[in-house]
């Protein structure tokens, strides 16, 4: 069985509704299976997820992997890490639980790769109404163009074009990358240590991701022009606090930054992995 190209890592807490029409997202791409493998990373809830994921992965026919630990606080970055050290591509997209693919969405990821960039994408916001509204038989159609407005679709044409001005200039904080859909290479993610676990709460861990990688050499390209996801309406975290500004995660962004992280991809802690199907033994370890 032929090891996967891309390793799709969504991370998620306590949004079962959401992360359920997320996966059917994922289930109705249009590469072969063998092409990508799906690994949700929970932060601890105490719901329905796992079961969730369980029950999806008895119906596709890829790989799909479940990893959580205790809750503590908001831990996306360590969420993000998880997904990694269990992971086999050579190639890593993270998405989050709230977030619709496009049917050619990882297929147009593995078509525009290119060795020394990460890519940073955008989403459609959508508002609570819209939201709500859509239904898996919506997600399995395909067809999302009802899903945005005007305003959105204006949006987003404008954020390509300054996105691929951003990119020839060669900047080292633009385009901006988003944690809930950005795509790199694992030997990249390798180099500088992974997220930072010291950033805990709402905010800045992908500023940070961004800094460590310009400083490895990496430099960004946007996905905008050629594929978006769609964001499903929820309430915000309670950690969350506009720029996180006075936070905790601002000091350390203000801090010199080290390429390599200290509290990295490479510390090991208690977490419960289930592997599902087509998963497999790990073929990549952690640098």
């Amino acid at each position: 069985m032929p090891f996967p190209e891309i390793a799709v890592i969504i991370s998620t807490y306590q949004r079962p509704q959401h992360l359920r029409r997320s996966l059917e997202s994922l289930a109705m791409q249009r590469c072969g299976s063998d092409v990508f493998e799906v690994i949700v990373t929970d932060d601890g809830s105490r719901d329905e997820t796992e079961e969730l994921v369980a029950s999806f992965a008895e119906r596709v026919d890829f790989a799909v992997t479940f990893t959580t630990h205790e809750h503590q606080k908001f831990q996306l970055s360590k969420c993000r890490n998880e997904g990694v050290t269990v992971s086999q591509a050579p190639y890593i997209l993270f998405l989050d639980g709230d977030l619709i693919c496009p049917p050619d969405f990882v297929t147009q990821h593995l078509k525009h790769r290119k060795r020394g960039y990460a890519m940073a994408g955008d989403s459609i916001w959508m508002n609570q109404k819209v939201s709500e509204s859509i239904d898996i038989e919506d997600i399995r159609r395909g067809d999302f163009s009802s899903w945005a407005t005007d305003q959105e679709e204006r949006r987003m044409r404008w954020k390509a074009l300054r996105a691929a001005v951003y990119s020839r200039l060669g900047l080292p904080d633009r385009p901006r990358m988003k944690g809930g859909n950005i795509a790199l290479w694992r030997e990249d993610y390798e180099t500088i240590n992974g997220y930072d676990q010291d950033f805990v709460g709402w905010g800045l861990e992908d500023s940070d991701l961004q800094r460590r990688l310009y400083q490895a050499g990496v430099r960004f390209l946007s996905s905008m022009r050629w594929t978006r996801t769609h964001h499903l309406w929820h309430a915000r975290d309670p950690s969350y606090v506009a720029k996180a500004s006075g936070t905790q995660n601002e000091k350390l962004m203000k801090a010199p930054r080290p390429t390599r992280c200290a509290n990295g991809l490479n510390q090991r802690h208690e977490m419960t992995v289930r592997r599902f199907g087509k998963s497999q033994p790990l073929r990549y370890a952690a640098a």
